[in-house]
């Protein structure tokens, strides 16, 4: 990073660094860590590789929770306005990370932190207060229990400023459910790896951000000459007008006519089929989540404002927030087979209140809905309810149990795969996992979408590498294979390089050389492309470490679970598609070889981490005993 006295350009120049256990508070400089890992995701996945025991579980106080902002959030840079949340995978043991925007990331920075360590674990409920620059531990008794949204007005009306950041855990994360996230302002979740249920064994129920500080840049007039660049392309995209007008979901997935429907993104009833029929998909497409939605709504420096603003103004799911996405449409509508969408607008906006990430929770619920149209489980188990698919009410009502812990919702906590294996009756053969967290992805049809799925550090995350139809090429069929390891590997690198910036995936149009020029003039370090899509490698090796040190994955952790390995598409213009077994196999040696792992293990060689510069995690590897 470049510094010159007291400016640290791009960057808020400080790591902030808190032990609950002991209320100890210090401050490192950024720099220390952003001039060989550039910041956000790569930064927290170094502090973790280096400073974890392997020995340390998810919810030891010896754990870390660690929150790095982009590089370019807190500028003009369009979409920059991520941050990621590292920890131990609470699934797996693996690296457990995720990603969120809103505006809680660039008013870190503006308090002046680009990063947060946190360790131990507070006596009693506590928040974190961090007004320029300034750090308070607090008492948090009398907010929890309460919802993310009553936890952040709460705190706003304490504090007596509306404009204070809030990211916090609900009920499900305070519970420590597997499936638990962070809420950040409202309607932004980190969601996946279960980092709300992290944050709950730590007794943390929130961070409150308030900044008035800059993030100045190393060439301002180089700098809005990138941006201006970056605005002209965004706003000649064909689709921009209508995505500002319906949201990203209104624009482009739920569309009567998308191709989503019927490309495998969109399991149903627990992955039994990728195909639902059009009857179905028009009660709740374009035409019909239109009359919810109020208006749309941007993250901090978006220019794309992809965020429906639902408002259901009567009857038993009378209720108002922001966000329906395609993952939306998937949890609380295909995966149970249910079409009311008034319900599945309610259960999304529960979902961000409780601090369950809707991905996860939704698949487990699933699973159990199978299990009980197979007989496998009857009312007895359920506390009288029937989980029949299509079944809204039952649905919701899992939903709160499953955040509280109460009656059957206790049985799922911890995720489908504890589940199937305290139930047994070959239960197992029905999870949709990956690396043991629950996935919420099809992946038979879409084979680049799957197979970066399958092979994603963090279990089964379709953010994190896989191609979809956006990426793939356009003289390439939706279930080819042709090419998939290949653009995989490169999808990893340039996807590590997109956290470590802080930009959003949907801002489309944005390519690596544009990523270059806008952060090397708010830098003002001098890195070519090459450059920068090789610290991306990087740091997707240092996940890949974590994950061979600390929950032993190798080449059997990288094949799709059972339904979606053996079982083919039921129904529908795919009806047929599979996954092909020895061409599987044959994608696996060929992106290890790409990043010279071992064939035969899945597992990094001295070798393939040398030429790359990672010299010091070949000798960690080596320590462990697990390096080929």
């Amino acid at each position: 990073m470049k510094k010159t006295s007291d400016k640290h350009y791009g960057y808020a120049g400080n790591i902030l660094r808190i032990n609950l256990t002991d209320n100890k508070i210090w401050i490192e400089p950024t720099e220390k860590y952003a001039n060989r890992w550039i910041g956000g995701r790569a930064i927290n996945t170094w502090i973790l590789l280096n400073e974890l025991d392997p020995e340390v579980k998810w919810n030891d106080p010896q754990n870390l929770l660690t929150f790095g902002v982009g590089v370019l959030v807190g500028t003009l840079a369009p979409g920059a306005c991520r941050i990621s949340v590292d920890t131990k995978n609470v699934f797996n043991d693996g690296i457990g990370s995720a990603n969120v925007g809103g505006f809680f990331g660039a008013e870190l920075k503006f308090a002046g932190f680009d990063n947060i360590v946190i360790s131990g674990k507070a006596k009693n409920p506590v928040y974190i207060w961090i007004c320029n620059g300034k750090i308070e531990i607090r008492n948090a008794d009398s907010i929890w229990g309460k919802t993310t949204w009553e936890t952040e007005r709460e705190i706003r009306q304490n504090l007596n400023d509306e404009k204070i950041r809030v990211a916090a855990i609900g009920p499900a994360g305070e519970n420590l459910v597997k499936s638990a996230c962070i809420i950040a302002d409202r309607g932004c979740a980190a969601g996946g790896s279960g980092c709300g249920a992290v944050m709950g064994s730590k007794n943390l129920k929130a961070i409150a951000v308030r900044g008035k500080r800059s993030i100045e840049v190393a060439q301002p007039d180089r700098f809005m000459i990138a941006v201006d660049k970056e605005m002209g392309k965004i706003n000649k995209w064909q689709l921009i007008n209508e995505i500002r007008e319906k949201g990203y979901y209104g624009a482009m997935g739920g569309r009567l006519d998308s191709p989503s429907w019927e490309q495998g993104y969109r399991p149903v009833r627990n992955g039994q089929d990728e195909h639902w029929g059009k009857d179905k998909i028009a009660k709740i497409a374009e035409q019909e989540i239109k009359k919810y939605r109020k208006a749309t709504v941007a993250c901090f420096s978006c220019p794309i404002s992809c965020k429906p603003w639902m408002d259901i103004k009567e009857g038993p799911y009378k209720v108002q927030g922001e966000g329906w996405w395609n993952n939306s449409a998937n949890s609380y509508c295909t995966k149970i087979d249910n079409t009311n969408l008034e319900a599945a607008i309610y259960a999304h906006l529960l979902t961000n209140q409780l601090g369950l990430d809707g991905d996860n929770a939704a698949q487990a619920i699933s699973w159990a809905f199978e299990c009980y149209e197979k007989g496998l489980i009857t009312k007895k188990e359920t506390d009288g309810l029937e989980l029949v698919w299509g079944n809204y009410q039952v649905m919701i009502e899992m939903l709160k149990k499953l955040a509280y812990r109460e009656g059957f919702g206790d049985f799922l906590a911890d995720g489908a795969l504890k589940a199937a294996e305290k139930l047994g009756k070959n239960s197992e053969k029905f999870v949709i996992h990956v690396k043991g967290q629950d996935s919420l992805d099809g992946i038979r049809i879409n084979k680049g979408w799957g197979f970066g799925i399958i092979l994603s550090p963090v279990a089964g995350r379709h953010l994190r590498g896989s191609l979809n139809g956006f990426w793939l090429r356009s003289d390439r069929p939706i279930n080819s294979y042709e090419n998939v390891p290949e653009d995989i590997y490169y999808n990893q690198k340039k996807k590590a390089v997109q956290d470590m910036l802080g930009l959003c995936s949907y801002v489309y149009g944005q390519t690596v050389d544009d990523w270059v020029e806008l952060f090397s003039s708010a830098t003002g370090r001098l890195l070519s492309k090459d450059e920068l899509l090789h610290i991306g490698l990087q740091t997707h090796n240092l996940e890949k470490a974590f994950n061979t040190i600390h929950a032993g994955f190798d080449r059997n952790d990288d094949y799709p679970c059972k339904r979606y390995y053996n079982e083919p598409v039921k129904s529908g213009p795919y009806k047929g598609e599979h996954i092909d077994h020895e061409i599987w196999d044959r994608m696996l040696d060929t992106i290890y070889r790409l990043h010279g792992w071992d064939i035969e293990t899945g597992w990094q060689t001295r070798k393939g981490l040398e030429k790359i510069g990672l010299n010091d995690i070949a000798n960690k590897l080596e320590k462990e005993n697990r390096l080929k």
